[in-house]
């Protein structure tokens, strides 16, 4: 493998891997991919042609044709869909709700799978994250990490990023749709959320954003 370095992050959403991952991708000095980006850019497309989101194959059209860069810049992951910036658009609460349509799908998968692939195989060294980084789409990867917390903890870490955002809702409702995606997530056919069989896992819930980073930063640095 030469000096090619994958790292994957996987876990459950508000678990903070997104941004341990793009902060580790920026200490280590290599690429940065949101894999989830993905499947929410097709969302987006599939909402604004009015594609029936539970028609698998124009939905996997829809990844094949669509042209999505996702680039890390300034310490963000900025999304490009067709050429258009739409990294705040795919964020919004009702693309977030509907991105398991696409995520759910084989043919989708199969797609977007691939341009990961590619993508590792074009950059070489990468951190990058999602649900199935691991155990589908980088089996091989020198290094890989399942980042978890409690429920309750990631309900407050999700409450105050749509806050953030300028999203107003309560915490019953962000820990209800918390528990039917985590149940999407880890019961669906293809790609389900699982920590590999070698992944390192870490429980974020009395852990710092700085200290999960310092904590996997030293775990790779110590067998690099």
């Amino acid at each position: 493998m030469g000096n090619r370095l994958i790292i994957t992050i996987d876990g459950p959403a508000g678990a903070g891997k997104s941004t341990v991952a793009a902060r580790l991708a920026e200490r280590l000095g290599v690429a940065y991919l949101d894999t989830g980006a993905m499947y929410r850019a097709v969302t987006l497309v599939a909402m604004e042609k009015n594609v029936p989101l539970d028609d698998n194959t124009a939905l996997a059209r829809i990844a094949e044709q669509s042209v999505i860069d996702v680039t890390f810049e300034e310490g963000q992951s900025r999304i490009r869909l067709d050429g258009r910036e739409v990294t705040d658009e795919i964020r919004s609460p009702l693309v977030t709700e509907q991105a398991h349509y696409p995520a759910g799908a084989a043919e989708v998968r199969e797609q977007l799978v691939r341009r990961q692939r590619e993508i590792g195989r074009r950059l070489g060294s990468l951190v990058t994250e999602g649900r199935d980084q691991g155990t589908v789409v980088f089996p091989e990867a020198r290094f890989k990490f399942y980042i978890d917390a409690s429920p309750e903890c990631r309900a407050r870490r999700r409450k105050q990023q749509l806050r953030e955002q300028g999203v107003e809702i309560s915490y019953e409702e962000v820990r209800a749709a918390q528990r039917q995606r985590d149940q999407r997530d880890t019961n669906r056919q293809v790609g389900p959320l699982k920590p590999a069989e070698d992944a390192i896992i870490v429980d974020t819930s009395e852990m710092t954003l700085e200290e999960v980073v310092e904590k996997l930063y030293q775990i790779v640095s110590e067998c690099m």
